[in-house]
């Protein structure tokens, strides 16, 4: 621990199990133990140590359509605000008043044209700007006794937008968020991206650590955990020479689960009338064969397929809680028209069911978060630290285990 008591990765992990999940060996190696997932002490490490340092995914752009709109969210349990300015920007703020420290935004907004703190009703501007503060020296305006505006605005938090998602850096200390997502910035150039238009936004809880969310990057448990959705092995696996179909590509804060180019054709979005959705818009006509599952170290995925682009945002509650976030993003005229209802309404049903619950496992999310529960009910177990890695589908796992305990040091 730290002088002030605060955990460190040491109190959680020897040399002996680092060196374990380094092993040059895949096969060989063996990932993280129980406590990491379980521990409130090892939660605190990362909401304390790697959360505030890195560009953590908070919110989409589709949940600020218009300027005035505004949400709440939070980064390692601070408090903050995004919202659309007036010209259009995007903006994040600490979601605190400079006041007495009270929370000011408490609930999504449309069409603000200021924020208002709702204690003591001190004013701000979409900019951050302190416009009033009412009464502070017993008069309407303030006059006798105003207090500095220009050091009691909101503070702002460093904040950016790619492809649709919101992401912040509250210590205000990582490289460029361009920098940050670039390893994957080439499989996204050939879209045009800005085209695209939310046609449905969901969130819901579950009892897992978010980290499951990370470990579940590979395709080995598709046939079994998507049964009716995944059937057949022989689509993921040369069964002649067991040889994937598909390939982790891993660099910096960024993971890459692609398929090769022997990986046979699936067409997965066709809705019971025969009807389907269009392509997702190429760049001047650019054509290019996608179909990737990315992730954005730590919490954000972007899977990007023929006819959908589908981002996640996972954020920890608790140790074994943890929020989802997921939004669907389609060409512009299939995101909302009556004309594309059906084929758009089977790309739903694949992923999270008819029903749209947690509880309809005939969804690819919830039927992954159920896994994920059952995963985090056996680290009670004194016999789960010994994690294994599949030599041959789960090397992304290794790799983001790996990326956390650098970033924990």
């Amino acid at each position: 621990m730290t002088p002030d008591g605060s955990p460190m990765l040491g109190d959680f992990l020897d040399d002996a199990a680092i060196a374990a999940l380094k092993t040059p060996s895949l096969a060989e190696a063996r990932g993280l133990p129980a406590s990491v997932y379980t521990s409130e002490g090892f939660f605190a490490l990362e909401q304390r140590r790697l959360f505030p340092r890195t560009w953590t995914g908070v919110a989409f752009d589709a949940d600020l359509p218009a300027p005035g709109d505004a949400v709440p969210v939070s980064v390692a349990g601070v408090p903050i605000v995004v919202l659309r300015d007036g010209s259009g920007t995007v903006r994040a703020f600490h979601n605190v008043c400079r006041h007495r420290a009270t929370i000011v935004l408490t609930e999504p907004c449309r069409g603000l044209k200021q924020l208002q703190c709702p204690y003591h009703a001190w004013t701000y501007g979409l900019d951050g700007a302190l416009l009033a503060t009412p009464f502070w020296d017993g008069t309407a305006k303030s006059e006798r006794q105003p207090v500095d505006a220009a050091a009691n605005g909101l503070v702002p938090v460093r904040c950016g937008v790619w492809n649709h998602v919101i992401f912040v850096n509250l210590a205000d200390n990582a490289p460029p968020l361009e920098e940050h997502v670039a390893p994957m910035a080439a499989g996204f150039s050939h879209l045009d991206m800005d085209a695209l238009r939310c046609g449905y936004r969901t969130s819901w809880e579950f009892n897992a650590n978010w980290k499951l969310v990370m470990d579940n990057w590979e395709v080995y448990h598709h046939v079994w955990v998507h049964e009716g959705i995944f059937e057949r092995m022989s689509d993921e696996v040369d069964l002649e020479t067991g040889e994937p179909y598909t390939e982790t590509v891993a660099d910096g804060s960024t993971m890459i689960l692609k398929a090769t180019a022997r990986r046979p054709e699936r067409s997965l979005d066709t809705a019971a009338d025969g009807s389907t959705l269009p392509p997702l818009p190429s760049v001047a006509g650019v054509a290019q064969k996608h179909g990737m599952a990315n992730a954005v170290l730590p919490n954000t995925t972007l899977t990007l397929g023929p006819s959908a682009y589908v981002p996640g945002i996972y954020t920890p509650v608790a140790p074994g809680v943890t929020r989802a976030e997921m939004a669907w993003y389609f060409a512009p005229e299939a995101a909302t028209g009556p004309e594309h209802e059906a084929a758009r309404g089977a790309a739903l049903d694949r992923w999270i069911g008819p029903t749209r619950s947690k509880d309809d496992q005939r969804g690819i999310r919830p039927q992954d978060h159920r896994c994920m529960e059952l995963q985090q009910a056996a680290r009670a177990s004194p016999v789960a630290d010994d994690v294994k890695f599949s030599p041959v589908w789960e090397a992304g796992v290794r790799y983001f285990q790996t990326w956390l305990v650098d970033r924990l040091r």
